[in-house]
C-alpha cells in the first residue's frame, strides 16, 4: 500500500488477446474518487479484506457539467466479484476495513487513462483525465 493512495501493480498482460491484469493493494480508508474506465470494460474482485463499490448512473451531461445518481453501494467481501462495462463504468472504490485490502483487475485492453469527476457546485462535477500508470 501507499499512504499517498492505492497502489497499481500490472499482473499480466496479453497483447494477442487484448487483456490487462491488475493488483491494487489498499491502505485503511483510502477509495478511489468518482472514476470511469475510458470505454474499456473491466472484471473486479476482492483478494483480500472488503472493498465499498459505489455504481452510479450518469443522469446529465452539458456544458455547466455533469450530474450522477448513487445506483447503491456493495460492500464486496472476499472472493466477490463484479463488472464493469460501459457506459455503465461510473464507480468509487473504498477500503471499507481497518486493514488494507486487495483487489484484482482485469480489463480489456490496457487501461492508460480514466476521467475523474470532482464536485464543483450545485450536485455537478467536473471530468478530468487522469494519467495511469504502475508501481513497484
Amino acid at each position: 500500500t501507499r499512504r499517498e493512495g492505492y497502489a497499481r501493480r500490472l499482473l499480466h498482460r496479453s497483447d494477442t488477446l487484448g487483456y490487462t491484469a491488475v493488483v491494487m493493494t489498499w491502505a485503511p480508508g483510502q477509495a478511489t474518487p468518482l472514476h470511469d474506465h475510458a470505454g474499456i470494460w473491466c472484471v473486479e474482485g476482492v483478494v483480500e479484506g472488503r472493498m465499498d463499490v459505489t455504481q452510479y448512473d450518469l443522469v446529465e451531461e452539458s456544458a455547466g457539467g455533469f450530474r450522477f445518481e448513487a445506483k447503491g453501494c456493495v460492500h464486496a467481501a472476499v472472493g466477490s466479484a463484479g463488472c464493469l462495462i460501459p457506459p455503465f463504468e461510473y464507480h468509487v472504490l473504498a477500503n471499507a476495513l481497518d486493514q488494507p485490502s486487495i483487489t484484482l483487475h482485469v480489463y480489456g485492453g490496457e487501461m492508460t487513462t480514466c476521467h475523474v469527476f470532482e464536485p464543483v457546485a450545485d450536485g455537478r462535477y467536473v471530468r478530468r483525465e487522469r494519467a495511469l500508470s504502475y508501481h513497484e
